[in-house]
């Protein structure tokens, strides 16, 4: 019997909200720093085993495993890494290369740190744009040069991908294999299958509260349908708020 395993996936950790977040950061996927540290405080009183992406290549392991990730490369990465650091825990930082240095994300010598600290450096492509839309010769070099990029930052080989936005099809998977990569994470709303190559992860945001954390973590099918349902109809009503035609209906 295979393992399921919940990987979580966060964007951007903030503080206690005084400071302007950069332009390109998205507030839903902002999780503030007091809760991290309470979903933190949860898989250690709760005995969860945290594990990095690689060992997803095994379909059996221990009860209770989870697996942490970042994308994106924001520069909260480093606040991150430090709640992590102080209580041993794991994760895969997957930045995208072309913003490193950009203002509100990681430069070159910070994703360096983060790698000599212990954390797994994955691919999040090189310029944060949808794969689907991208022609083959773009597609290539997206999973390809962006691989080959940090592996020449790092020192070390770079084997998981994580797709921006989540949009993925088989030609997508079949470059990734080309390219090397071990194993493809998604935004598929789902618990991960341990030995598979597409793996799905569990969004975090900043209305996941801790009951919702712990209904992530325990991986029930009604649990994660439930808050998929509920998130699926909070992004749309906050497109359908912001759409300009629907304000004007408004009126």
């Amino acid at each position: 019997m295979v393992s399921r395993v919940p990987i979580l996936s966060y964007h951007a950790i903030v503080g206690d909200g005084r400071e302007p977040m950069p332009e390109e950061w998205s507030p839903l996927h902002a999780v503030s720093l007091q809760a991290f540290r309470s979903q933190l405080d949860i898989l250690a009183e709760e005995g969860w085993h945290v594990v990095v992406p690689e060992a997803l290549e095994c379909p059996l392991l221990p009860p209770k495993s989870v697996v942490m990730t970042f994308d994106d490369g924001h520069a909260s990465d480093l606040t991150a890494a430090r709640e992590l650091a102080r209580r041993g825990i794991p994760a895969a930082f997957f930045v995208t290369c072309k913003r490193l240095g950009s203002p509100g994300f990681l430069d070159h010598s910070q994703v360096c740190e983060l790698d000599s600290h212990g954390f797994r450096i994955g691919s999040h492509g090189l310029t944060h744009t949808r794969f689907t839309d991208l022609a083959p010769e773009e597609i290539h070099s997206e999973l390809n040069d962006s691989k080959q990029w940090l592996e020449c930052l790092i020192g070390k080989p770079v084997n998981v991908l994580a797709i921006p936005f989540g949009f993925y099809d088989s030609t997508i998977v079949a470059g990734a294999i080309a390219a090397g990569y071990q194993h493809v994470l998604t935004s598929d709303f789902a618990v991960a299958i341990a030995g598979s190559y597409v793996l799905s992860r569990l969004p975090m945001h900043s209305r996941t509260t801790l009951e919702d954390f712990r209904s992530l973590l325990s991986g029930s099918c009604l649990s994660v349908a439930r808050l998929r349902i509920t998130n699926g109809i909070r992004r749309r009503l906050g497109r359908l708020w912001s759409d300009p035609v629907a304000q004007q209906l408004k009126r």
